[in-house]
């Protein structure tokens, strides 16, 4: 008897990203240069390890669904320009978890941060977007779902990821650039 075979099945996500800091773009993109800053006022120190000068270990927390867990830790590499401009891009991953999705699950994540050149209110804008995919074939536990379903499970599970993220950075940049400033303040005095 034949099995038929089926596509992989594909799932990505976006999100934009719209945060705005109380300062002239010039020193927005001073702080910005250091991209480290970024990524640290959206993750808790705990769940962070620098491997390089731009190269670092980030551990998510569990994804489960349907009673399938999957933790993934990230291999990131992060950069900016004297522009305002930062990014990220997954280069590596270890997942843990369920041994079928750990096997077979494939995932990416990249994102995209620029500085704007106009004040908008007393505060520098800055937009930019993030985006993850994933792609696996259709685990044989769950065969019985369409793949439509599952695709739309995946895309959902991406998109609170992101939204989860951009959220973070929305709540936690404007404290961490207040720090920094103040940090600037007592270097220079």
């Amino acid at each position: 008897m034949e099995t038929a075979m089926t596509s992989p099945i594909q799932a990505s996500a976006q999100a934009a990203l719209d945060v705005s800091l109380p300062a002239a773009p010039a020193e927005v993109r001073r702080y910005v240069s250091d991209p480290q800053r970024l990524l640290r006022s959206g993750f808790p120190p705990e769940r962070i390890e620098q491997l390089g000068p731009d190269r670092f270990r980030l551990k998510v927390r569990p994804l489960v669904w349907m009673g399938l867990a999957i933790e993934p830790t990230a291999e990131l590499q992060i950069g900016a320009d004297d522009q305002g401009r930062a990014w990220a891009q997954l280069i590596a991953y270890e997942l843990k978890g369920h041994p079928w999705l750990v096997k077979h699950l494939k995932i990416d994540f990249r994102a995209q941060l620029r500085t704007l050149d106009a004040m908008q209110a007393g505060r520098t804008p800055m937009q930019g977007w993030a985006e993850a995919s994933a792609c696996f074939p259709t685990p044989p536990f769950l065969a019985w779902m369409a793949e439509p379903v599952l695709s739309g499970a995946a895309r959902t599970i991406l998109e609170s990821f992101l939204w989860i993220l951009r959220d973070r950075l929305s709540r936690s940049l404007e404290s961490d650039f207040r720090r920094w400033q103040a940090a600037a303040v007592q270097i220079e005095a």
